[in-house]
């Protein structure tokens, strides 16, 4: 019954190959891009749920993604590795980052404090452990910049972190 729906999934869409024949500059490095070792472009479509292998032209890197990822017209996926190495530059750093982060970013610029770089010498995106101090508790620690700056469960001062997490002390004679 398993082979049976691949074959049915298989005839539906057009097929990823035509596609990328049909797509000019796009198709042509998407088609340059599939390395999957287990299935030939010929035999997935468009819009197929099969997690194929990439290698990325510009980096190299190697990774998995659904085809349908790859080759939706609305916020296609692309080389996770170059997403977050986009080239330093007047725009694009720490300080840039902070500057348009509103109270977190004036907060994270406070509390760095690492003597190796200067905020414009990184991006949101590195992997620099760069020294923080906290505002709060004086607190240092050594965090990835891009540990502080992920949208998603930032880290923070593990003291402070710690202190919060602790029952408050009740006096057992009242």
């Amino acid at each position: 019954m398993v082979k049976k729906r691949e074959s049915k999934q298989r005839t539906r869409g057009k097929a990823f190959f035509q596609w990328c024949k049909e797509n000019g500059e796009r198709g042509e490095r998407l088609a340059n891009e599939f390395k999957d070792p287990d299935k030939l472009p010929t035999e997935v479509t468009k819009g197929s749920w099969y997690k194929a292998l990439w290698k990325c032209q510009k980096c190299k890197h190697a990774w998995k993604a659904t085809v349908k990822n790859r080759t939706k017209s609305d916020k296609p996926t692309g080389c996770p590795k170059c997403v977050h190495l986009a080239p330093l530059s007047k725009t694009n750093n720490f300080l840039v980052w902070c500057e348009k982060n509103g109270e977190r970013g004036k907060k994270l610029l406070k509390e760095y404090v690492d003597p190796d770089k200067k905020p414009t010498e990184l991006t949101k995106w590195s992997r620099h452990k760069a020294m923080w101090k906290c505002q709060k508790c004086t607190h240092a620690w050594g965090a990835m910049v891009c540990n502080r700056t992920k949208s998603d469960k930032p880290t923070g001062c593990l003291k402070c972190h710690l202190r919060a997490r602790q029952p408050e002390k009740r006096n057992r004679g009242d």
